[in-house]
């Protein structure tokens, strides 16, 4: 099946629901097949205007849909594809969980930390606490997205060349900034229009041209 009809297969079966719950009408399988055109690049406006359509909080949806936050320092090109992916797949894992559980939550992720954090890590020396937050984010991406093969992730710590750090001890720093990462990606994506919800679920239509691959950055600045 290719990707555009299984996007047709999601959108018919989140328009024919019979349930008023996203959480129900975002069925096992259509979660499945969201997290696998995910992966595989789909176009995160599309999976946002689908969760749209499911009755996702406005709030979810513009995370989804927002620019992925880092430092325009000339760097940033360095951060690698994998990156992208895996930012793409733990915002759809997270916007599920919380529909789940009937909450926005208030932190982006650990491959988010990463992002930001890389170009700035190759301008300017880091402190050792920032430095803690940037190998745990880094180890977290890793060890969960695993986007190399053969490599031996229970040897991951001994690779980085320090001792594991533990949550608890980043938690304050880490926890502050990915609130701020999470806010400032809303906040760009409020400004784009996203999150108006259409009272006609017929005016939320997933066209072919939605399924463009997006795994190329789009960019926020730090300081925008």
């Amino acid at each position: 099946m290719n990707q555009q009809q299984s996007l047709f297969d999601v959108e018919e079966t989140i328009r024919n629901s019979k349930s008023q719950k996203a959480s129900e009408i975002l069925t096992p399988s259509t979660r499945k097949m969201l997290q696998l055109l995910t992966s595989q690049g789909i176009n995160k406006a599309v999976t946002a205007s689908l969760l749209d359509l499911a009755g996702a909080s406005r709030e979810i949806v513009q995370y989804i849909v927002g620019p992925i936050v880092t430092q325009q320092n000339g760097w940033q090109q360095s951060i690698p594809s994998w990156v992208g992916k895996a930012i793409a797949v733990d915002r759809l894992d997270a916007a599920l969980q919380e529909i789940d559980k009937g909450e926005v939550g208030k932190l982006a992720s650990s491959s988010e930390v990463v992002a930001l954090m890389m170009p700035i890590a190759f301008e300017v020396p880091l402190s050792s606490e920032w430095t803690d937050v940037y190998l745990w984010a880094s180890y977290d991406a890793l060890v969960r997205h695993r986007p190399f093969e053969n490599f031996k992730y229970d040897k991951l710590w001994d690779k980085i060349g320090t001792t594991p750090i533990q949550y608890d001890k980043i938690r304050s720093d880490y926890e502050t900034l990915a609130a701020d990462i999470r806010s400032r990606i809303v906040k760009h994506a409020v400004k784009e229009g996203w999150g108006k919800r259409s009272s006609n679920k017929n005016k939320h239509p997933v066209t072919a041209t939605s399924t463009e691959s997006n795994t190329k950055m789009e960019q926020l600045s730090l300081f925008s």
